[in-house]
């Protein structure tokens, strides 16, 4: 016998009390939860309480509603629009829908901790609201019978203590816990520009966090290494402040001396530790990125980043160290283990790639004391702008309660599968025929400037949107950040071509919303409304400021508007 969890959030109230009225309930095509049930088994809807707390909030604290019912029939694909925003809209949404019957309400407060329903299901109505699916688990016998639930006096605790204790966690939950540790430090970046992080970072091992000074990028680099469990004190995670001296990746790298040996330079450390150790995540975070020009200093470890691809079953790249480099390395100024770890690699010709656990993140501020980038770079990376300023959030939140710990995650977490198309797996092809299909589209208006993009971009945003949508982000929020983090910040310059392809851009992806005409008196008027308005997306926003910023001085450019 089974229980099918699923959980309820505001915004689903409406079609909940529809489906309890008419015995159904439905999902999205690519939300139909993973495991099977069928007629006799249960379905259990948690109305209420915050999934994205750590296990032991959620069972402490008390959820709205709690509903159990009979499943009569499984799943069925239904065309017609059911559920009360279908119907609103003139399309069908939950398409995949069961029936049930006899639905028991039990309203709030429900505490889930006194063990009225199976902690397994408990956890599975957390678990439904992470995943934004439903979830199946056994049960061991019928709900609301004294063998499948606890007296409501007594505490529930979960066998083994919480979740089966070697059941891995998938990305949606993950990246929650992820959350909560952040939060639990007094920081809260949000689920989506987490998940733009995490599907940046498995795309490509190469990131870069642009906008103003004291917006937190530095921040969201550490925290978020510590929390899947790479820090200082183990040697995972290295800050590296850039320099604006910085001609060459002698200061990274190294160099040889008068005498022929050779000094290793900031990033060697981390580089052999993670050679040493590629079950763990490393991650190398260069503040303040382009002090120095970046083209001058990182520009063989783009190349070298460029060249990876797999070989028998492992990703490689051209060697970052070579065996001279190696071999007369001076151990001195390395930690004592790295000391030791070269040792060992010095009793023998070896030479090292780039490790595919090591993640390098660049911070940047744009403004009158740093470097521009060139496409050279901007093509190479994803970049996430940090420009959107709210001094009054978080005043008021809510932290965890219980002190949250790290994760402690292995590279799988985060190591790209995917170094070029031919690694593609088949139930993806679809997914890259849309990413290629939208990025032509677009092409068709960034050749007004000369500014198309080309096959790396294309690839590059295919593994970005696999990785996204494993992340729980939605397909148009995947087409969005592809805008903004691999095709707008390419944009710039002085010509009245510029304008003529920003324009056709927003045209191309406004959807619904009306476009200014460019020759209209109120043109400049309707861009400043449509800059600041909460409710347009993030691209319009943007594309009306590079507008804007144009129009008043005839020159635009992704990282002034």
């Amino acid at each position: 016998m089974k229980a099918l969890a699923v959980y309820i959030g505001i915004a689903g109230n409406e079609n909940f009390e529809h489906g309890l009225r008419a015995g159904i309930w439905g999902f999205k095509p690519n939300g139909i939860p993973r495991d099977s049930f069928g007629p006799g088994d249960w379905i259990v809807f948690g109305r209420g309480g915050d999934p994205r707390r750590p296990e032991e909030e959620w069972l402490r604290r008390p959820l709205a509603e709690l509903v159990f019912a009979r499943i009569t029939s499984g799943l069925k694909h239904e065309e017609e629009p059911e559920w009360p925003n279908e119907k609103r809209e003139g399309r069908t949404i939950y398409s995949e829908r069961l029936k049930f019957e006899s639905p028991t309400r039990i309203a709030g407060p429900v505490n889930l901790a006194t063990g009225i329903i199976p902690i397994d299901v408990a956890l599975a109505i957390r678990n439904a609201g992470i995943t934004n699916t439903g979830r199946v688990v056994l049960l061991a016998a019928p709900l609301g019978d004294g063998a499948a639930t606890r007296n409501a006096g007594t505490t529930a605790t979960p066998e083994g203590g919480g979740a089966p204790p070697n059941a891995p966690l998938s990305t949606a939950q993950a990246l929650i816990e992820i959350e909560n540790f952040i939060r639990s430090r007094g920081f809260n970046f949000g689920t989506k520009t987490l998940r733009a992080f995490f599907a940046s970072l498995r795309a490509k091992p190469f990131v870069i966090l642009a906008g103003n000074s004291g917006t937190g990028k530095s921040r969201l680099a550490r925290l978020f290494a510590e929390a899947v469990g790479a820090n200082v004190d183990n040697g995972r995670f290295q800050m590296v402040p850039v320099r604006p001296d910085w001609n060459d990746s002698s200061d990274l790298l190294g160099y040889f001396d008068l005498n022929g040996d050779f000094r290793p330079g900031h990033l060697v450390a981390t580089l052999l530790r993670a050679d040493a150790q590629r079950d763990k995540p490393f991650f190398l975070c260069l503040d303040e990125m382009n002090l120095a020009r970046v083209e001058h200093y990182f520009s063989d470890f783009l190349s070298i980043i460029e060249s990876r691809r797999r070989e028998k079953g492992a990703v490689v790249t051209d060697p970052v160290l070579r065996e001279e480099h190696i071999q007369r390395m001076k151990r001195e100024s390395l930690p004592s283990d790295v000391a030791r770890t070269l040792e060992d690699m010095q009793r023998g010709p070896i030479s090292i790639g780039f490790p595919p656990n090591l993640f390098v993140i660049g911070t940047v501020n744009m403004d009158e004391t740093t470097q521009p980038f060139s496409r050279k770079v901007l093509d190479r990376a994803n970049t996430l702008e940090f420009n959107e300023i709210d001094l009054e959030e978080g005043l008021n939140d809510d932290r965890p309660e219980i002190p949250v710990s790290a994760l402690d995650l292995d590279t799988t977490f985060l190591a790209s599968d995917l170094t070029s198309l031919s690694d593609l797996p088949t139930e993806h092809r679809d997914t890259a025929g849309q990413v290629g299909s939208f990025l032509q589209s677009l092409n068709s208006s960034l050749a007004l400037a000369g500014f198309e993009v080309g096959y790396r971009v294309r690839d590059e945003a295919i593994a970005f949107t696999v990785y996204a949508l494993e992340a729980g982000m939605s397909r148009e929020e995947a087409e969005e950040n592809i805008v903004l983090q691999k095709v707008l910040p390419r944009v710039q310059g002085s010509s009245p071509r510029i304008e003529t392809a920003l324009i056709s851009l927003m045209r191309r992806l406004a959807g619904d919303e009306e476009v200014p005409d460019k020759e209209a008196t109120d043109f400049t008027m309707r861009l400043e409304q449509l800059r600041v308005r909460p409710d347009a997306s993030p691209v319009l926003r943007k594309l009306a400021g590079m507008l804007l910023i144009f129009r008043e001085e005839g020159f635009t450019s992704f990282w002034l508007a």
